[in-house]
Formats: structure tokens, C-alpha cells, sequence
């Protein structure tokens, strides 16, 4: 079992892991950092898979690791908070306000109707494939792998050279959809388990209390731990205070039940705010608090992408294994587009051009532009991974397994292959762009 070891052994055992994925993605594949190391470990996965079905090796041994290796609590309850501070820390609160009703519309309203789009039609594919999954055991799959991940808009997509505008866009979007991702997934779990619940009110008493409470939590932990931030002269007090920010705003929003990921934005983006509000004139001034910050999200990063890649070896071979692989990416494409038209259409002129200018075949062109983008930008990652290994107790063998591979199949395609082609589809379309 991987919790024999202690700790000091596990942390060796990862970071000298890390460092040699790290270094072959460096020397062999020459792959952005997150994208090698996702790819790098899957490989590896791979080959051991393929040496168990040779009867070479056993995976005996990695079954029993495996099944002590809770990834859904490691992620969700273990460092989660720390890569949505480090991101949302870099984002103050009206550099969202420019566009507010695109990010607002795509993190509540695209969201919510992607999840019912891939509910609909996954629920039909999974009868073609022999599964049995009512309408709402879909919703909660949908619910998963709708919403795009923070962490993915953070990691890779500012490394694809899109413009500021488009970056920040697709950044609130994934900051704030969380929120509304939990409230889905919880409503229809509620609804999955429970008889005779209103499935409207269950809807609007978890987005009352998860959203605004999380608000909540992180604006009052923010705001009495910046007290001390602000006054100190010392660096590594600054470090410790923020550490504590979104490590008790995070404990404190488990504890009353509301979004843990909700309130961790929160504190980060309360804090770069107000540190800009302090020192705008010196942008150096906080150097150390952000290098800091910079390593930390580069450690957990790097171990979050190693363990999607991983993530492979839970999944099991089933009927239609190909069908539903392929199935899940194409469904998970057309939900997105689909449900980003209306937002898109209505919200993405710049605020810069002038609305008399802003029609015709200048609007079309930018429109279907900014579409694309969105579409193709609209990553996933180990959130939607870590919820759907947290699914286990409620479901059967088989729709649990059907979920996994699903959700495997549209967080691994949306990495590698979206990941990868956004620059070169940002650059065919930018001209295009008002």
C-alpha cells in the first residue's frame, strides 16, 4: 500500500519522478512543461498496461497503490487551493469588469446548458453501448465535464501567445464556472439519491449557499488577514499571511459547506486587487511574494498533470470501450459550441469598437472567430478527473467505469490536442478579429 511509506519517503519518491519526466519532456518530447509531463506519464501507463496483458509483469502490486491513492481527495482537499490562488493572485477584480457580461454569461449560463446538452446526448450513447444511466446519472456526467478547468486556462493557455483580452476572458470563465460546475453536480446527485426533491429549489439553495457563501468566507478571511499583510515589512510574513488566506478560507468553507475552489479565487483575486490599490507605482515591490508563488505553482502543476497522465491505469477495458472514448470528445466539443453562441453573440464586441461600426461581415468574422477560440480554448482538466474518481459509491461497476472513461477521454483530448493546436488556431482566426 502507498500509505506504508512515510511521508518523507512519498515526498522523495515524487519529486525525483517529477524531475525525471521533467527532464526527458526537457531533452526527448520538447513539449510545453504540462502538456510533456501528462504525455510522458501516459506513455509510461501505457507500456505498463501493455507489459501486464503480455504477462511480462503483474500489476497486482499497482492495483493495491492505486486503490490507496484517493486522487479526488488529493486534488480537491489537497491542492487545489493553493493552484487557484497562485492563478487567480495574478487577476485583480477590474481587469474582470471590462468584460463582465461575456464571463458572467459563459461561467453560469454555457456552463448550465452544456452540461444538460452532453447530459442529453450522452444518455443516448450510453444506451447504444449496452449502459443503463437514467437522464439524471448523465446530468451528473455532464455536470463534470462541461464546466472548463482553471487550472488548464492558467497553465497552458498563457503560454499560447492569445491576446490579453481573450486570455482574461477565458481565465474568469474557468475561475467562476467552478462554482456553478459544484451546484450542478450537486443538485443532481441530491436529486440521483433523493426522492421528491424539487430539482429548481435544490438548484438555487446550493448556488445560494455554496457561491455566495464561499463569497462570503473569502471576502471576511481576506479582509482580516490583509490587516497584517498590508502592515508588515516582512517578506516572508507576507507569504505566510496568504498561505493562510487561502488555507483557512478553504478549511472554513468545507466546514460550512459551500465551494472550497469558489473561495480560494476569492482570496486571490481580493489580494491582488488590493496589493495593486498599495503599490501600483512599484511594481516590484511584491517580487518575492510572486516568485514564490511562481515555484509553487510549478511543483503542484507539474505533479497535477503527472497524475492525469496516470489517471489511465483506473480505467478498465469495457464494451464499446472505443465508442464511448470517441463519443465523449466529439459530445464535449458540441455542447461547448453550442452553448457559447448566445453569450458570444450578445457580449463579445470589444468594448473599444464602436457599436456602429461593429456590423455586417466585421461582426460575422469576429463572432465565429471569437467562437472558435472559446470552443478549442475550452480546456478540461484534473478537477474534472478528481470528481469523477469520486463518483465510485454512486454508481454501479459499470457506470462508474463509464464515467471515468468518458471524462478520461475529454480531459485527455482537450490537453494534448487542443492544448497543443490553440496557438495555430489563433493564428488563422486572429485576423479575423476586431
Amino acid at each position: 500500500m502507498l500509505l506504508d511509506y512515510d511521508v518523507l519517503s512519498i515526498m522523495s519518491m515524487v519529486f525525483l519522478g517529477l524531475i525525471a519526466i521533467g527532464y526527458f519532456n526537457e531533452k526527448v518530447l520538447k513539449l510545453p512543461v504540462e502538456i510533456g509531463l501528462m504525455t510522458t506519464a501516459f506513455l509510461i501507463s501505457v507500456v505498463i498496461l501493455l507489459l501486464e496483458m503480455l504477462g511480462v509483469t503483474s500489476i497486482i502490486s499497482l492495483d493495491k497503490a492505486l486503490n490507496g491513492l484517493d486522487l479526488h481527495e488529493i486534488i480537491m482537499n489537497g491542492f487545489i487551493c493553493f493552484l487557484l490562488f497562485s492563478g487567480s493572485a495574478k487577476i485583480k477584480f477590474h481587469d474582470l469588469t471590462y468584460d463582465k457580461y461575456l464571463i458572467s454569461s459563459l461561467a453560469f449560463f454555457s456552463t448550465f446548458l452544456a452540461t444538460l446538452i452532453y447530459a442529453g446526448l450522452s444518455f443516448y450513447i450510453s444506451k447504444l453501448v449496452g449502459i443503463e444511466m437514467t437522464f439524471i446519472e448523465s446530468c451528473i456526467l455532464g455536470s463534470i465535464v462541461a464546466p472548463t478547468d482553471p487550472i488548464s486556462a492558467m497553465s497552458i493557455l498563457k503560454k499560447a501567445g492569445l491576446p490579453e483580452r481573450i486570455s482574461l476572458v477565458m481565465e474568469g470563465e474557468s475561475l467562476f464556472n467552478d462554482g456553478i460546475a459544484v451546484a450542478l453536480f450537486a443538485t443532481f446527485t441530491t436529486l440521483n439519491s433523493t426522492v421528491g426533491v424539487d430539482p429548481t429549489v435544490s438548484f438555487f439553495q446550493t448556488i445560494t449557499n455554496g457561491i455566495f457563501g464561499a463569497v462570503i468566507v473569502g471576502l471576511g478571511v481576506s479582509f482580516l488577514l490583509f490587516q497584517i499583510f498590508k502592515t508588515t515589512k516582512q517578506k516572508h510574513v507576507e507569504i505566510l499571511v496568504s498561505l493562510a488566506a487561502v488555507t483557512t478560507s478553504y478549511v472554513l468553507s468545507e466546514h460550512f459547506g459551500v465551494s472550497g475552489p469558489t473561495a480560494a479565487v476569492v482570496v486571490g483575486i481580493f489580494f491582488a486587487t488590493n496589493m495593486h490599490k498599495l503599490h501600483a507605482d512599484n511594481e516590484t515591490y511584491y517580487s518575492n511574494f510572486y516568485v514564490f508563488w511562481k515555484v509553487i505553482d510549478k511543483i503542484l502543476n507539474g505533479i497535477l498533470y503527472v497524475l492525469i497522465g496516470f489517471s489511465v491505469l483506473f480505467l478498465h477495458q469495457m464494451s464499446g470501450f472505443l465508442i464511448i472514448f470517441v463519443s465523449a470528445i466529439g459530445l464535449a466539443l458540441l455542447a461547448r459550441v453550442i452553448s457559447i453562441i448566445l453569450p458570444v453573440y450578445f457580449f463579445s464586441r470589444d468594448a473599444s469598437i464602436n457599436l456602429e461600426n461593429y456590423k455586417g461581415e466585421r461582426q460575422r468574422k469576429d463572432q465565429v472567430a471569437m467562437a472558435k477560440l472559446l470552443t478549442w480554448g475550452g480546456l478540461k482538466g484534473g478537477i474534472c478527473i478528481a470528481l469523477a474518481l469520486g463518483t465510485a459509491h454512486q454508481f454501479t461497476p459499470v457506470q462508474y467505469n463509464y464515467i471515468v472513461t468518458s471524462t478520461y477521454a475529454v480531459v485527455a483530448f482537450s490537453t494534448l490536442v487542443q492544448g497543443l493546436t490553440i496557438q495555430k488556431l489563433y493564428a488563422r482566426v486572429k485576423k479575423d478579429l476586431c
